[in-house]
């Protein structure tokens, strides 16, 4: 019963339907005086507000994310229906998607085609991007191609982070959170003047939690983690035209992760296997609710980053701006998985040890921005601008197994050295011109010219133990590769806004986005691995953005369709019988997205979205196929034709809304608050090999908070419900990587319900 009502709860969440009649009903004659904040965005590198852009963007204030409980990027999937995240085996391999499109390959030498952007500055790999977000003004996800201002790597969309400035006033704030599952989390700022003319900012924070998957072979809680930062900026106005700042982060993640979990064993190629396999898990039983490993090796994804960046901006008397923008990042990763998924020190008869998978990255960026932005004239307006970017990652790794043969314990091992330099040289201009009546029209071009270079090196009989054989497949022969590439495009886009009121705008775009050559930079590259050519999208996309004149509602919709030729992806290479990234075809994603805001009463607030998406494979003739797919399902000499079929982790329908409740409290010094978020998304395909086993059935979850503030804003007091309704499900659902047939899975922290509270303080 219970469950039923929450359900019904859920339901009006998504569809607004039940709150209308009580909206109606708490009315006052005070109403009009409240409106919806206005949001800026970045998304046409001038500062404008969500409703008068003509892109799609979904934007969530600092305090939205607080409101909803979600401190990192992953959780924003939570609030924008648009966009999905998919759990792997560690940050590099872990992938957002935008409209269905993403990238999810196993090498370091791939661009991503969602970019990160944080505090101006485009982030090179998506790893870099999965981290905490903490004293944040906003996040913007920008759906759809953005190469024309964001870049190369921006063919499917753009998260974009700002964090909090410096103020002008001393202020600061505490913010405290202890949860089920020994889940702390502390965060620290303090922000004002240090002289007339320098404001600083200082940001730390510090969150552990011990592990969601329990280990029972040594008690061990794994998938947790314990995480540090400080962050700290300067702003220096040495006068009223000229705003320097200077940004300096640090952020160190220390994660006994990502161990993954036995879904199914029913599904195991040879029956014997699957049974076997069960034996030896035991206790452990494989199922869709399993949160148990058994493992003996240690699982661990660690990683440092650091920054600088300098922000100068100057105004002219005339009115233009110029903006320069200096960056450099490093960042340092190392994980390692035990694949055999088993707690055996030694192999025995059939079963083998694959104690050690580990892979280390390097990475160091270095990129300069120049932008001159025009006055807004009454007819035009424009933006100029220069890129510059310098990428060097350098990516090794290792492996061993050990088996029982007649000849006692055989190892096998191998290990590999790659590298991937970048140089990104661009030059770009965006403008407006406006022909009255409401008409604008918009567009902007950028040349892009880029220099790939790699290097792949493998000696098969440099093992890793005396004694050890070189390892089977592509990853036991030789590999001396390097080379590099260079290529030259043009990107941009064009389209009309049409202002009807001064409520109601319209626009119709046209955008062409870019993915820069990529290299196969893997431990099974094989010596005949050729570079792969760029990635490039066309988009078409129609948008209508409704605000009320009493500023309590807006409505924003928009209808898409985007192209990709030359998509990059993970195909067989049958010649040397293993995986590699290639140029598999063309894919193409369209549907309508729905954005709305609604302030029912002055304590009432209504935020959601609906995003139906067709996310499809329109040619991909030489795909690999999914472990035991036979001729008569498709699979021909280790191939098969993946046109027609949807892309991973793209459901057709996906929604979500939070609806926030203050409760004035006239006789007490403070008021109540409580605030529901609920998403729901239909089922969904995990792998691009179709295996039917790595499917998932559609889910809703539902998130409760509720508290108490003080009524000066001082002091918060909540306590939280993470999954209400206890709805399993999974990140990732994925063939296991040994046992043939076999579905492993990651569950994510919230699998199941849990609760916490929190306590904030600020002056």
């Amino acid at each position: 019963m219970l469950h039923n009502r929450l359900a019904i709860t859920a339901s009006c969440i998504a569809l607004g339907t039940c709150l209308a009649t009580p909206a109606s009903a708490q009315d006052t004659a005070d109403d009009t005086e409240r409106k919806l904040d206005t949001i800026m965005v970045s998304a046409t590198k001038r500062p404008e507000t969500l409703q008068d852009v003509p892109v799609a963007v979904s934007a969530r204030s600092g305090e939205d994310l607080e409101n909803s409980g979600v401190s990192s990027i992953e959780g924003l999937a939570t609030l924008v229906p648009s966009l999905t995240f998919t759990q792997s085996s560690n940050e590099l391999n872990s992938s957002v998607r935008i409209r269905g499109v993403g990238t999810e390959v196993f090498s370091s030498g791939v661009e991503p085609s969602v970019s990160f952007v944080v505090d101006d500055v485009v982030l090179a790999r998506q790893g870099q991007g999965f981290q905490d977000l903490v004293d944040v003004e906003r996040v913007e996800v920008l759906r759809g191609p953005q190469s024309t201002l964001f870049g190369k790597n921006a063919s499917a969309g753009v998260i974009a982070v700002t964090t909090q400035a410096p103020t002008n006033t001393l202020s600061g704030k505490i913010d405290a959170t202890v949860a089920e599952g020994e889940e702390y989390a502390l965060r620290g700022t303090v922000s004002g003047p240090i002289t007339d003319t320098v404001l600083g900012r200082l940001t730390a924070f510090t969150k552990s939690q011990k592990g969601h998957i329990e280990n029972v072979s040594d008690g061990r809680d794994l998938n947790g983690y314990d995480n540090w930062g400080v962050r700290g900026k300067l702003l220096v106005q040495p006068s009223n035209a000229l705003d320097l700042t200077f940004i300096a982060d640090f952020r160190d993640t220390e994660q006994d992760c990502c161990a993954y979990q036995i879904r199914d064993t029913s599904t195991a190629l040879n029956p014997v296997v699957g049974a076997t396999l069960d034996a030896l898990l035991d206790p452990v039983v494989a199922s869709p609710e399993n949160n148990q490993t058994k493992l003996n090796a240690p699982v661990y994804n660690n990683s440092e980053q650091w920054g600088l960046s300098g922000k100068a901006e100057y105004r002219f008397d005339n009115g233009f701006t110029f903006t320069s923008i200096t960056a450099f990042r490093e960042w340092d990763f190392e994980n390692n998985i035990d694949v055999d998924a088993l707690d055996f020190e030694d192999p025995i008869a059939g079963v083998i040890t694959f104690d050690l998978n580990s892979g280390q990255t390097s990475l160091s960026q270095t990129s300069q921005e120049f932008r001159l932005a025009s006055p807004q004239w009454d007819k035009f307006d424009y933006v100029l601008g220069v890129y510059l970017f310098q990428l060097d990652l350098d990516r090794s790794f290792r492996r061993r197994i050990e088996a029982l043969t007649g000849l006692g314990v055989v190892g096998q091992s191998g290990q590999f050295n790659g590298s991937v330099g970048n140089r990104n040289y661009a030059a770009f201009a965006s403008g407006n011109y406006r022909f009255g009546q409401g008409t604008t029209l918009f567009g902007g071009l950028r040349v892009i010219n880029e220099t790939l270079d790699y290097r792949v090196f493998r000696d098969p009989t440099n093992t890793l133990l005396p004694g050890d054989f070189p390892l089977g497949g592509s990853a036991g022969t030789p590999a001396d590769i390097d080379g590099d590439t260079s290529d030259t495009a043009l990107v941009g886009n064009i389209g009309v806004r049409q202002e009807w009121s001064d409520s109601v705008m319209t626009y119709l775009r046209y955008a062409r986005g870019y993915k820069g050559r990529a290299f196969d930079v893997i431990f099974t590259a094989p010596q005949s691995t050729e570079y792969v050519d760029a990635e490039v999208s066309d988009s078409y996309e129609a948008g209508l953005k409704v605000q009320t004149p009493n500023g309590r509602l807006q409505f924003n919709a928009a209808a898409f369709w985007t192209e990709y030729d030359d998509f990059q992806a993970q195909e067989r290479d049958v010649a040397a019988s293993t995986i590699v990234v290639a140029n598999a075809g063309k894919v193409s994603t369209k549907g309508i997205e729905l954005d709305a805001s609604a302030l029912l009463t002055d304590n009432t607030l209504l935020q959601g979205g609906i995003a139906y998406t067709d996310a499809t494979v329109e040619s991909f003739p030489f795909a690999q196929c999914y472990r035991g797919q036979t001729p008569a399902e498709g699979c021909v000499d280790g191939a098969q034709d993946l046109s027609g079929e949807e892309l991973p982790n793209s459901p057709d329908w996906r929604f979500t809304a939070s609806l926030r409740q203050d409760i004035p409290l006239a006789s007490m010094p403070f008021d109540g608050f409580f605030q529901l978020d609920g998403s729901w998304q239909s089922d969904v395909q995990f792998q691009l090999d179709q295996n039917p086993n790595t499917t998932q059935d559609g889910y809703g979850l539902l998130h409760l908070s509720a508290g108490i503030t003080a009524d000066d804003g001082g002091w918060t007091a909540s306590v939280f419900v993470r999954n209400l309704l206890d709805e399993t499900y999974a990140s990732n659902v994925f063939a296991d990587p040994l046992y043939a047939g076999v579905i492993s899975q990651y569950l994510p922290r919230d699998f199941e319900r849990y609760v916490g509270a929190r306590l904030t303080a600020s002056f």
